[in-house]
């Protein structure tokens, strides 16, 4: 049986689809080889952003390509099913409180959260947290983890009140990793790479250290 990764969040623009496809090259270059066919992309998101992105990379042809599905609805079962023919199952949900986010929650190894340092990001994690609780009536193995992404490079006050803040909540694991905003994501984002293979190595290291970070929340 694969490990479900779920990408979720109840607001939009934190970068989750942006964070499930340099999951997606970092742990097959660490893992794989730079192969990705132990890895399998879930959109369940409208909007499809993953699922174009993973298209837009077949289409070019430079890289190995992920295979990438779309689901909607109740997506338990399906997630369910795939993730025993895959190593991981990466699962891109929309940005809000949708009910394919609330399924995809009860098929989870590890729900990923990113979320931005400001405090009205913050504030909205109080409403996570009740979501959370609730899947858990289901899913009792459920790990949650928060972390501070797309932050300004030089707000090192900004970032530390946004970690004190992320502390009160039980229902999360504060995860080491911060990811910058770098001008490597957006340029890596239209070739439809990761910035594994992409020339900044801090954006590179900022990911390594999320996935070292998933690991083990995952493996605990």
């Amino acid at each position: 049986m694969g490990k479900v990764i779920l990408l979720g969040h109840q607001k939009g623009g934190v970068g989750k689809s942006n964070t499930a496809a340099n999951l997606a090259v970092a742990i097959s270059k660490e893992r794989f080889n730079g192969e990705t066919d132990e890895i399998l992309l879930i959109d369940a998101d409208p909007q499809a952003t993953l699922y174009r992105w993973a298209q837009r990379r077949e289409e070019l042809d430079k890289m190995n390509a992920f295979p990438c599905i779309r689901l909607d609805g109740n997506v338990t079962k399906q997630i369910k099913r795939e993730s025993e023919k895959y190593s991981y199952v990466i699962v891109d949900a929309a940005g809000r409180d949708s009910r394919e986010m609330r399924s995809a929650m009860l098929a989870a190894d590890l729900m990923l959260m990113p979320t931005k340092a400001s405090l009205s990001d913050l504030e909205l994690l109080e409403h996570m947290a009740d979501t959370i609780e609730t899947a858990r009536d289901y899913n009792s193995d459920l790990k949650v983890g928060v972390f501070i992404n797309m932050s300004p490079t030089n707000s090192q006050s900004e970032k530390k009140v946004a970690k004190e803040l992320l502390r009160e909540f039980p229902e999360f694991v504060l995860l080491n990793t911060v990811v910058s905003e770098r001008k490597a994501h957006r340029d890596a984002w239209s070739e439809a790479v990761g910035v594994h293979e992409w020339k900044d190595s801090k954006a590179k290291a900022e990911i390594s250290c999320l996935l070292k970070d998933v690991q083990n929340e995952i493996e605990s």
